[in-house]
C-alpha cells in the first residue's frame, strides 16, 4: 500500500511494509531505528533481549553477534543503526539525492554515534562500580556532545534541516539522539543559546505526531541505562 500526501515541512512517501526490529531491552542505538520508522510510517513489530539477563545467551543468535537487526519481509536482514535507518530513508523517500549531500549528512551521524560510544563506557563503569571511570567518560561525552552540535549548527540550511530544505531520515536520527543526549544532561547552556537551529530541529522532530506517539509510549528506562546518578 503507497499513501502520498504532505505536512506544511515535506513531502512524504509512504510504503507499508512488515519489519521486525531486535534490539536490547534499552533506548540506546535502537531510538535512532524506532524514530526513523515511526517517520516514515512503517508498519513493524519489535523484540527486546534484556541487556543484563539475555543479550550473553542470545548473542550468538545473531549474525555479527550485535544488534538492532531489522528483518525485513521475514527473512532479510540488516544490522548496525546507521546502516538500517539510511535504508529506511532511501526505501521510503526519506532522504537528499545528490551523493555529497547524502555524504556529508553520514558524516553528522558518525560524528553522533562517537558520543554514543562514551556513555556505553560510562554505563559499563557504573555497573562494575568504578565512579570515577564513569564520571571521566561522561566528561568526555559532554565535551564531545559540545563540539558535534557546534559543527552540525554549521550545516543547518535556512528551512532548518541538515544540508537539505526538507526533512530526511538524517534529521530524525540526529533527533533521536539529541533526545538521549538532553536527558542524559549532557548539553551545556553555552551550546544549547549558541545553536538555535539544531535545538529548533530537535523539537521539530518531536513534534512530528508519529515521533510524538513513539515518545509518549516508550518504556520507562531500563537500570542499565537510567541517566541518575552519572552526573
Amino acid at each position: 500500500v503507497i499513501v502520498e500526501g504532505s505536512t506544511s515541512t515535506h513531502l512524504f512517501r509512504l510504503v507499508k511494509m512488515a519489519y521486525h526490529l531486535q534490539y536490547m531491552s534499552l533506548r540506546a542505538r535502537g531510538e535512532p531505528v524506532r524514530w526513523v520508522l515511526q517517520a516514515v510510517g512503517a508498519d513493524y513489530t519489535e523484540e527486546t533481549v534484556d541487556v543484563l539477563t539475555e543479550w550473553s545467551q542470545r548473542k550468538k543468535d545473531f549474525e555479527w553477534e550485535v544488534n538492532p537487526v531489522l528483518v525485513i519481509g521475514g527473512k532479510d536482514k540488516l544490522h548496525q543503526t546507521t546502516v538500517i535507518c539510511r535504508y529506511l530513508g532511501e526505501k521510503h523517500g526519506l532522504c537528499s539525492s545528490d551523493a555529497w549531500t547524502k555524504t556529508r549528512q553520514q558524516e553528522c551521524i558518525e560524528a553522533m554515534h562517537d558520543i554514543s560510544g562514551y556513555i556505553g563506557g560510562a554505563l559499563q563503569e557504573r555497573i562494575m562500580q568504578n565512579e570515577a571511570n564513569m564520571k571521566a567518560k561522561m566528561i568526555t561525552a559532554a565535551e564531545r556532545t559540545n563540539l558535534v552540535i557546534g559543527n552540525i549548527e554549521k550545516r543547518i540550511s535556512p528551512e532548518g534541516w541538515v544540508l537539505s530544505p526538507k526533512m530526511t531520515w538524517v534529521d530524525v536520527f540526529l533527533a533521536a539522539y539529541l533526545d538521549l543526549l538532553e536527558l542524559y544532561n549532557l548539553f551545556s547552556p553555552d551550546v544549547c543559546t549558541a545553536c538555535p537551529k539544531m535545538m529548533n530541529l530537535l523539537e521539530t522532530v518531536r513534534k512530528v505526531p508519529a515521533v510524538a506517539k513513539r515518545i509518549k509510549q516508550r518504556p520507562d528506562w531500563h537500570m542499565f541505562e537510567n541517566p541518575t546518578g552519572l552526573n
